[in-house]
């Protein structure tokens, strides 16, 4: 599959994590294709995109479809199925966020079979821009001297994730949000498999002992079998890095980052809460539960107890799908038509 990302293009760390996917595809005997726009544009003598930002909108649009189309024909002579074609949806630059209708050269040129913007904590981000200096980067060590707060680099990620949205769907495509904190098989499936499932997995955060957590972890891995899997744990808050100002904000895009951009966008929740009597239901995971069916998404929920409340049976969650144990929940599963990558023939 051809797959289209996006994301922040200063602090997030995304060739690593790209590189990464390529790498493991070579282990399996799986080649995928790269290209990055933005390398492609900075190719050309003394085209550095801080330099090309200072031109006007015009000349940099064209630079950009130049280089859309020269992807495109690289694409169509090697006949690349298999690739990943990275790119800016949105640029924050001097307090603008730039947004760029690149869709016609992408429909005209790329034919992405997918759209995934990347993510990453707001204060992992905001880290590897102070750090800029240690890199090579000139278009980073340009953002931190523009000093971003927590508040500049969010409204980024969230520029980012809705021009996206904007793309995908004027593409005719899905599209998802991926944490780079996520194992590299997450976005290699996304290249591998056509049309493929995907989960959203709800469990406690705040409270957990190591059995439960064990018990969590052992149906994620399992279920990263049949399918692409979001897991919240692969961003992480730091608390202590952070203002009451700046938590304020930042708890605010936490729940506006799981509730539309995870659960609205799966085809399923699965919520795994392994506690016979305590801790009680996560009120997390209840609104997680809520919004999925709001967006008219399968609902699973593992919980041992033999009684239920009638709002969790009723409400949150379909008939027949709470389960006492992760066996039952991967038999009925399979039931309904999800299998194990590995018995794909494509």
């Amino acid at each position: 599959m051809r797959v289209l990302v996006t994301g922040n293009i200063a602090g997030l760390n995304d060739k690593e994590y790209i590189n990464g996917i390529i790498e493991y595809g070579k282990s399996q005997n799986f080649n995928i294709d790269y290209y990055d726009l933005v390398d492609e544009l900075e190719k050309t003598k003394d085209k550095k995109l801080a330099k090309m930002l200072g031109t006007t909108n015009y000349i940099f649009q064209l630079l950009r479809e130049r280089e859309y189309r020269k992807i495109g024909f690289k694409l169509q002579e090697s006949n690349s199925r298999n690739a990943i074609i990275r790119v800016p949806a949105t640029i924050q630059w001097n307090g603008i966020n730039y947004k760029f209708k690149d869709h016609k050269e992408i429909i005209n040129y790329i034919r992405p079979d997918v759209v995934v913007t990347l993510i990453d904590a707001e204060w992992n981000i905001k880290k590897n821009i102070q750090n800029a200096d240690k890199t090579e980067n000139m278009f980073l060590k340009e953002i931190k001297k523009q000093n971003p707060s927590y508040h500049d680099i969010l409204s980024w990620m969230n520029e980012e994730v809705s021009l996206a949205e904007d793309w995908a769907e004027h593409l005719n495509v899905r599209h998802y949000v991926v944490p780079i904190g996520l194992d590299n098989k997450s976005l290699f499936n996304l290249v591998k498999y056509k049309d493929l499932p995907s989960f959203y997995v709800s469990y406690s955060m705040t409270h957990s002992d190591k059995e439960a957590r064990k018990e969590v972890d052992t149906v994620i891995s399992k279920l990263s079998e049949y399918g692409l899997v979001i897991d919240p744990q692969a961003i992480e808050i730091n608390s202590s890095m952070h203002s009451e100002e700046d938590m304020k904000v930042i708890y605010s895009y936490t729940v506006h980052r799981d509730l539309h951009w995870f659960v609205g966008k799966v085809d399923a929740v699965v919520a795994i809460h392994p506690y016979v009597q305590r801790p009680p239901l996560s009120t997390g995971m209840m609104d997680e539960l809520g919004h999925a069916r709001d967006y008219h998404k399968r609902r699973y929920m593992i919980f041992p107890p033999a009684k239920h409340s009638p709002f969790t049976t009723d409400s949150y969650i379909e008939k027949g799908h709470i389960f006492q144990n992760s066996y039952d929940f991967f038999l009925t599963l399979e039931s309904e038509g999800f299998s194990p990558l590995k018995e794909r023939k494509d």
